[in-house]
């Protein structure tokens, strides 16, 4: 995202300017997940003098739903992304808001059936993403002509787990914070996993913007 948007943020300037990049591991076929691959890649970088933390999730809701919450208040980052893998995507897709139930009839890592079971109960049904989304197509995808797109679909699963427990600290810490959903890889691609794939230096140079 531009420099000049994240610097609109009011923070606290005893806190260290970081980024929590936030993905998961492998889950059913697809053990090369790009979501954690590009976490790993982006570990430890500086983007316009911001030091990204990266931390790959299994596609557990017992563990997203423990420790992100906790990861959240340990670091107080100044801006949050969390990633993860929608096969059916072609574009890196800006999430714009996630809701406060988890529904799925596929089983996660833990073998948990998740049926109409809130995140956070009590929280909002609705949160929407406080990233600058308007700003982030005209320059990503308009200026730098990155594939880079708008959604509504965070789903029920666990990237709509993460998505809802980030955009919902982004809004009470008045921070930066959203979900991307990527694409495959060309490696997904190669490996039969998909029909289709973007390099993962486009995916990551998508996520860098």
């Amino acid at each position: 995202m531009p420099g000049t948007l994240i610097c609109r943020v009011v923070v606290s300037m005893s806190r260290e300017n970081t980024i929590l990049l936030t993905g998961y591991s492998y889950y059913s076929k697809y053990w090369f997940n790009p979501s954690g691959e590009v976490v790993r890649a982006l570990n430890g970088a500086v983007i316009r003098d911001y030091r990204v933390v990266s931390r790959v999730f299994p596609v557990s809701f017992k563990t997203v739903i423990s420790e992100l919450p906790r990861l959240l208040e340990e670091l107080r980052p100044r801006v949050v992304l969390g990633l993860g893998l929608d096969p059916r995507a072609t574009r890196v897709q800006v999430e714009l808001a996630a809701v406060n139930y988890v529904y799925s009839e596929l089983r996660d890592v833990n073998e948990a059936e998740l049926k109409f079971t809130q995140i956070t109960p009590g929280g909002p049904i609705t949160v929407h993403t406080t990233l600058p989304v308007r700003e982030i197509l005209e320059y990503c995808s308009n200026k730098k002509l990155l594939p880079v797109r708008p959604s509504l679909g965070t789903g029920l699963f666990l990237c709509n787990v993460a998505g809802y427990l980030i955009m919902k600290y982004g809004f009470e810490h008045s921070a930066p914070a959203g979900f991307l959903h990527i694409p495959p890889s060309t490696i997904n691609m190669l490996r039969g996993e998909t029909d289709h794939g973007l390099p993962l230096d486009t995916i990551i140079e998508s996520v860098k913007c």
